[in-house]
């Protein structure tokens, strides 16, 4: 055996050599090996590409059908799509569109303007009823479009095949002799037989948005958006609208309907009921919207059909216990709040004041660019008692008042489209009918195919509901906790704490005025200004001429807006 060398005697240089050498032997025996074991792992095979599948329609029959769908529209740019014009969240149109055309139901016709990506309903016959602003939502929307149906194309007997609609369903034409294409093999059932379209795009669309039913044979020439009689709207708010302030410091010197003095944050909403009764009927209603230049509206006129307060749960309660405490009451009976919607509840002394759900429910042939939301502000200030009902009438009174007031529209948020009325009537099937026990359905699984399965309406509602409902029992509870400031809930170590001196709650009157509308919290104005005494805008002829001319267009015909159904944007 080799004997080891002393290292501890070579130079520098020495070693540098040796360790040189010891490094290249290493690396000709690391190849020497390596390149005698046999490899343990195959070469992956080249995956075989799939050649697309060219979807043909012409090889599918059509149909004309109505969809009833419900979406939550706050974290949506509204409905409607707009070409060229990027916004920072999508449109409820996008999501449906792309849907529509993942599942292969529609055939647009191609549209050299439009991408690939972007909604394109040409060739669909597409028509939508309400047409919902940015963060507006919607319970029962309506739309009409033709999509592909599962009912089998007639076998022609000649090659010579054309297009023609007979009734709601496109087959292909007779042959020139005059003698009928083959009958279909199997009686096809409209209903039964047909693509289950709900749940279908349920499968595809966000949880927020939900497909409800379909209608198979809407009436001849039926519209979404014209042959809509009456669209219901309502705007939910809470009572009290905003956390009112405590003790003397928080009351208003205004007061209510009852001659009670009025504490910030509680709306009164009485004054509010008689001034949405106001209106009811026929009005033009030009101060209590937007005007669009662009359309050249020149009739507001508009008809209601309905316009109340709702209490929508006479028996809620959340977790906001601190709002039973007496500082925070509204210095009258609870019980009087309760006139607007009688139950058995409300005659008894004990009910707690709140919070309590409302909302303003409206209903109407046609509504003009925000006109509910401008309604609906009105009645805010008259409910925070800092107008009268009065001023409904003076605003609707166009001789009086020709120009509108400048004043702030409610928040969107709260708004919902309830629902649209058709005349006839659409007869809607329903996820979970009877009567929709699709074949294609059942095949696919029957527990997803009524309401409550993986494509129906339910499931993805609850785990919205649920979401929104911890994350509002949490911040209630938080907000209880900080208000009442220690965790056994003991009203009484609140009432020790809110002691102050009255120079202090005096200060409150000097402070700038709280206005609600609509929105989280109340916004700070300043010295009140009554709606009637504010700055006007230009009447609505000018605004429209000025458009005119800036634009170099002639004078459209008269006789727009006419306040037919369906004839303007709602919201």
């Amino acid at each position: 055996m080799d004997q080891q060398p002393d290292y501890t005697e070579w130079t520098s240089e020495r070693l540098v050599e040796r360790v040189t050498l010891l490094e290249k032997q290493l690396r000709e025996q690391t190849t020497k090996y390596t390149s005698r074991q046999p490899s343990f792992s195959p070469e992956p095979k080249a995956k075989k590409v799939k050649p697309v599948r060219q979807f043909d329609p012409s090889k599918y029959s059509t149909r004309f059908i109505a969809l009833k769908f419900a979406y939550l529209g706050q974290h949506y740019n509204g409905l409607e799509y707009h070409t060229n014009n990027a916004t920072p969240y999508p449109t409820i149109e996008e999501e449906l569109w792309k849907a529509l055309s993942k599942a292969k139901l529609i055939f647009p016709t191609p549209n050299p303007v439009l991408n690939d990506r972007e909604p394109n309903w040409e060739g669909c016959e597409y028509s939508k009823c309400g047409r919902t602003d940015k963060g507006v939502s919607a319970y029962g929307q309506v739309i009409s479009l033709r999509v592909r149906s599962n009912r089998p194309l007639p076998t022609p007997k000649t090659e010579d095949v054309h297009a023609e609609e007979k009734g709601d369903i496109v087959t292909p034409k007779d042959v020139i002799s005059g003698e009928p294409a083959t009958p279909e093999v199997t009686a096809f059932d409209s209903v039964k037989d047909e693509i289950p379209y709900p749940q279908t795009l349920n499968r595809l669309l966000p949880p927020e948005i939900r497909i409800l039913a379909w209608c198979p044979s809407p009436p001849p020439d039926f519209s979404a958006r014209f042959s809509c009689t009456e669209r219901r709207y309502k705007y939910f708010f809470t009572q009290p609208a905003y956390t009112p302030t405590p003790g003397p410091a928080g009351l208003s010197p205004t007061k209510d309907s009852n001659g009670q003095q009025q504490r910030e944050g509680w709306l009164d909403t009485n004054a509010m009921n008689e001034a949405a009764e106001k209106f009811k009927g026929s009005h033009d209603f030009r101060n209590f919207c937007k005007v669009d230049p662009s359309k050249q509206i020149d009739n507001f006129r508009r008809h209601i059909n309905s316009a109340r307060l709702i209490r929508v749960q006479p028996n809620f309660q959340g977790s906001l216990g601190y709002l039973d405490l007496p500082d925070f009451q509204k210095q009258y009976p609870p019980d009087v709040d309760n006139e607007l919607v009688p139950t058995a509840e409300s005659v008894r002394r004990d009910l707690p004041t709140g919070p309590h759900i409302y909302a303003f429910q409206v209903r109407g042939s046609g509504f003009l660019w925000h006109q509910v939301r401008h309604m609906v502000a009105i009645l805010f200030l008259i409910g925070q008692g800092l107008e009268k009902p009065s001023l409904v009438d003076d605003l609707l009174d166009t001789t009086k008042t020709p120009q509108k007031p400048v004043y702030d529209m409610a928040d969107a948020a709260p708004l919902v489209l309830e629902d649209c009325k058709f005349d006839p009537e659409l007869k809607w099937v329903y996820i979970g009918d009877s009567s929709n026990n699709s074949a294609s359905a059942t095949r696919a699984g029957a527990k997803g195919d009524g309401n409550h399965g993986v494509n129906g309406a339910v499931d993805e509602l609850w785990k919205v509901w649920r979401r929104h409902k911890i994350d509002e029992t949490l911040a209630g509870s938080l907000l209880d906790l900080v208000v009442r400031g220690h965790e056994d809930g003991d009203p009484q170590g609140y009432e020790m704490r809110s002691e102050q001196d009255e120079g202090e709650k005096r200060q409150k009157k000097s402070e700038s005025q709280r206005v609600f509308q609509g929105g989280d919290a109340p916004r700070n104005v300043g010295v009140y200004t009554p709606v009637m005494k504010r700055p006007r805008l230009e009447t609505v002829e000018v605004v429209n001429a000025k458009y005119l001319k800036r634009k170099g267009l002639d004078p459209p015909e008269r006789n727009r807006g006419t306040g037919e159904p369906g004839g303007d944007d709602d919201g």
